[in-house]
């Protein structure tokens, strides 16, 4: 049990969520301390260097003062300029010691170690706080002799478990082109180390315990806001069952990935109610209307085999229960028409073509039963108009207005179709002089197994008008009804249409 809430929890979006914020977050400061520690630690370092490169030049032109000061001394006293050479010369040697002697508590070189070095690299002079007094090696003092100045780190041991490590600046000073002396100036490394030190501190032990805590908080903060909706739509999915699929997910007031969701999710519920509602409707119409044709069919049956018939008696039942059986078929046909249509479960067979002619030839198709009754039937259109439409089933459309119109209009009566183009809809409208439908039943006549007047529906199931609709909405159009008792009936059918239109 305590294994499966554990991996429940591994693989909930919310430790997901949470794994990946706080990863995110943590590779992304440890890229930031990297590069902020490394650039730190070259920062400090190029400044302590100009720090040296400074003091190692200020004790170059100090001593070359103390030194031309006791030159002119000399010159006033009569001795040649000439012999005033610092290379090898006893004299500069005592002026560096002085100098170093004199200079060694200058506030100026707090922390500053300074040594006087020969051109061949012994020492001369050395300040007071100096640890080390060694001989330059011959590799730098090559370096020097061709005038660049050497920076190393190096590390001087104090004793037996110390030591030091000080950052060296040795540079050349030139007489006549000839290195005559050597300034070198060190200082402990010991602040860089303390202040990169506590760097370190702050930016990989501190720091990650803060991205930590912080993501971890935050992330779960985060979770918490994003997931809500999230909750309140699982609440609500919960409570949808199959006799409850009109609820529906309430939408977030946002425009993101999860108000797609709830959208995406009703958008599936509507069509799964649209299926439900059309399969209990068909079963619902199917047991109404099969009621009376398969009462009649026991009927005759058990009337049949009361007592022996002759043979044309059986015959005659016989005759009445495949009229009746035709009857259920015709009415099974219609209601899986429906319900096809109804659960959106037929693909449309479009294809574009001209309206006005499709229409031109069912007027001619129908004429044949409007001259057994004397009727006359007109077509009204102007210019042709290219539709995509399904030819086959909206043959049936007007196949069965027109027919509803030619039964129940008088004889000598006129039927008149008329089409229009407004805007981008095509307006077809069929008008006949009949018996008119009265006004209390015209809401209802699209319905399904509707009848209005007995007299002007007797021979039909009242699904006609029912697929009609359905057929029209399928082509994203709409059919209405207008009608006066004894003055005829109008309907009007009209079906959007898009660029493509031809002329006859």
């Amino acid at each position: 049990m305590h294994r499966l809430r554990v991996t429940k929890i591994l693989r909930s979006i919310r430790f997901k969520f949470i794994f990946w914020y706080t990863l995110i977050l943590a590779v992304t400061f440890s890229l930031f301390s990297i590069i902020l520690y490394f650039n730190l630690s070259r920062s400090l370092q190029k400044n302590l260097d100009d720090v040296l490169l400074s003091k190692a030049e200020g004790v170059a032109a100090s001593i070359n003062t103390y030194w031309e000061t006791e030159k002119m001394d000399a010159m006033r006293r009569g001795v040649r300029s000439s012999v005033f050479s610092k290379i090898n010369n006893a004299n500069f040697i005592k002026i560096a010691n002085r100098w170093v002697e004199e200079r060694s508590n200058d506030p100026e070189l707090v922390n500053i170690i300074v040594q006087i070095y020969k051109h061949d690299g012994e020492i001369i002079a050395y300040s007071k706080n100096s640890p080390f007094m060694a001989r330059l090696p011959e590799k730098i003092l090559e370096r020097l002799r061709s005038g660049n100045n050497h920076f190393e780190n190096q590390t001087i041991e104090l004793g037996e478990d110390a030591s030091l490590d000080v950052r060296i600046l040795d540079i050349p000073i030139k007489e006549n082109r000839k290195v005559a002396y050597i300034v070198q100036v060190s200082s402990p490394l010991t602040p860089l180390y303390t202040a990169l030190n506590r760097l370190k501190f702050l930016l990989f032990i501190l720091l990650p315990l803060t991205v930590i805590i912080t993501s971890v908080l935050a992330g779960e903060f985060l979770v918490s806001i994003t997931l809500r909706p999230l909750k309140n739509m699982i609440l609500t999915v919960r409570q949808i069952t199959a006799e409850n699929l009109q609820l529906r997910l309430s939408l977030p007031d946002t425009k993101d990935e999860i108000k797609q969701l709830a959208e995406t999710f009703n958008d599936m519920l509507e069509k799964i109610n649209r299926s439900f509602v059309s399969q209990k409707q068909f079963i619902q119409d199917v047991s109404h209307e099969l009621r009376t044709p398969l009462t009649v069919l026991k009927g005759e049956l058990e009337v049949a085999l009361k007592r022996d018939r002759s043979a044309d008696a059986y015959r005659s039942i016989l005759q009445s229960n495949l009229e009746e059986i035709d009857k259920i078929h015709r009415i099974l046909e219609d209601l899986l028409v429906l319900a096809r249509l109804d659960s959106e479960d037929t693909t449309l067979k479009k294809e574009p073509a001209d309206i006005v002619q499709f229409i031109r030839d069912i007027v001619g198709d129908v004429e044949i039963l409007t001259q057994q009754k004397g009727i006359t039937i007109s077509l009204h259109a102007g210019e042709s108009v290219i539709l995509d439409f399904d030819r086959e089933r909206m043959r049936r459309v007007f196949f069965n207005i027109l027919d509803n119109a030619i039964k129940f209009t008088p004889e000598h009566g006129n039927i008149t179709l008329t089409l229009a183009k407004e805007n981008h809809i095509i307006v077809i409208r069929v008008s006949d002089t009949g018996v008119g439908i009265p006004q209390e039943d015209l809401p209802f006549i699209f319905d399904r197994f509707y009848r209005a007047d007995k007299s002007r529906s007797s021979e039909g199931f009242g699904l006609g008008l029912s697929i009609t609709k359905s057929i029209i909405q399928a082509h994203k159009g709409a059919i209405a009804c207008n009608s006066e008792p004894g003055r005829g009936t109008t309907f009007t059918i009209s079906l959007p249409f898009g660029d493509l239109e031809g002329h006859s």
